[in-house]
């Protein structure tokens, strides 16, 4: 059981099988106060198994193939497929992949779920993520993982499920491309910077849409950092879209049990109306985000990744031996606006832009991780959403505060 992963292998080391896993259960509310024009003025308490991830790893050589069946989900009870692909490593340090994957397209992306300071990743880094890469995403392409940098670029296609007989026609092909490295590191601090950039030049044909408004559309969306409720808060609705891309970067630092990291990124769409107004939109957002290991172990960086990864635990929890696991204290302020090419007072439809919210959030989470395989999680937000409707005169957006707790595994 290598790092708690059961495994099947051959005497002679050349084929295994290894099963590993990834729980979250999460739990949580949120406190409203909304006004009469409030879009959406009951949000959902509740629970949802967010992941339910089961990793089949099988090797031979140098090829290894991964398939990762998911049960949990936002919401949950719709089990799916997260990954289904096959890698091959033997020109090191690339790792080659073709089928269904995660294209890590940012430092926050790039780092696995288990790992995250938060109950989810900043809402900036969902959307800009959601163009040309993410999770169950098409791909054929290469990464080089080493000490000192990561480079990848992909060839991406449609989402996984995204080819239904009766609604694509042609399926999304785009590009993605990261480049992290670290400047400096040595057994206390870690430095790094990166630039990531993607386009989807050719967005998913949909047979039924009209040509000019909806035959080739991209929807930017999110929810609130949050998957108790599922509504998203800032949504600019389906775009007609001739193509989209986003660029951006990252800057991160760690020393010892302290680690600081940003980003930044710019999402332009160009968008095939019918004659009518038709600007360029464009989106952005970032985030800044820190944590400290109170009880002081040292945060690892996955070079694999280049993301740093939770904490192993120097004194598991345990009554007999008084051992009392790692603590770690998080804080964080996010923000993005999906707003563009509009004046408050005029509808959307006369300037061709669209009123798709600015979200500020900012978060404090405590974390406790009784031993290397068992992480437990308590999230406080505060919410601020500005968004107005498609006449730009009505505030439809809202204040409020979520509180919300998350047990996990992870081996």
């Amino acid at each position: 059981m290598p790092e708690g992963r059961p495994t099947i292998a051959t005497a002679d080391g050349r084929a295994s099988l290894a099963i590993g896993g990834l729980v979250q259960f999460d739990m949580g509310g949120y406190f409203q106060n909304p006004n009469p024009n409030t879009q959406f003025p009951q949000l959902n308490n509740g629970v949802n198994l967010r992941r339910g991830r089961l990793y089949f790893v099988g090797k031979f050589d140098d090829f290894t193939v991964n398939v990762t069946p998911d049960f949990g989900g936002s919401p949950d009870g719709s089990p799916t497929l997260y990954e289904a692909n096959v890698n091959y490593t033997g020109i090191k340090p690339v790792t080659a992949t073709v089928g269904y994957f995660h294209p890590l397209a940012s430092l926050s992306d790039a780092t696995f779920p288990g790992d995250l300071l938060f109950l989810e990743r900043p809402s900036i880094i969902n959307i800009e993520r959601s163009v040309a890469a993410d999770k169950q995403r098409a791909s054929l392409g290469a990464n080089a993982a080493t000490e000192d940098y990561f480079a990848s670029a992909y060839l991406t296609g449609p989402l996984f499920g995204a080819q239904r007989p009766t609604l694509l026609n042609g399926e999304q092909v785009g590009v993605v491309g990261r480049l992290a490295t670290r400047p400096y590191h040595d057994e206390d601090w870690s430095f790094h910077t990166e630039f990531s950039g993607q386009m989807a030049f050719h967005p998913n044909v949909n047979a039924n849409g009209t040509p000019g408004v909806s035959r080739t559309t991209l929807t930017l969306s999110d929810e609130p950092e949050l998957r108790i409720d599922f509504n998203q808060l800032v949504d600019t609705g389906p775009l007609s879209a001739r193509s989209a891309n986003v660029y951006g970067g990252a800057l991160g630092v760690s020393w010892h049990n302290f680690r600081l990291q940003g980003e930044y990124y710019q999402i332009s769409l160009n968008q095939s109306k019918l004659p009518v107004p038709s600007p360029r939109l464009g989106f952005n957002g970032g985030y800044v985000q820190g944590g400290w290991i109170i009880t002081g172990e040292p945060i690892p960086y996955d070079v694999e990744r280049a993301a740093w990864a939770r904490p192993k635990v120097d004194h598991p929890f345990s009554l007999a031996d008084g051992g009392i696991g790692a603590w770690e204290l998080a804080a964080r302020y996010s923000t993005v606006s999906l707003n563009s090419n509009v004046v408050p007072g005029v509808p959307q439809s006369l300037t061709g832009g669209v009123y798709g919210g600015q979200q500020q959030i900012a978060a404090l989470a405590l974390n406790w991780y009784p031993n290397d395989w068992l992480k437990f999680m308590l999230q406080f937000q505060h919410v601020d959403v500005n968004k107005l409707n498609s006449a730009g005169t009505v505030q439809i957006g809202q204040r409020f505060e979520t509180l919300a707790a998350r047990a996990q595994a992870t081996w």
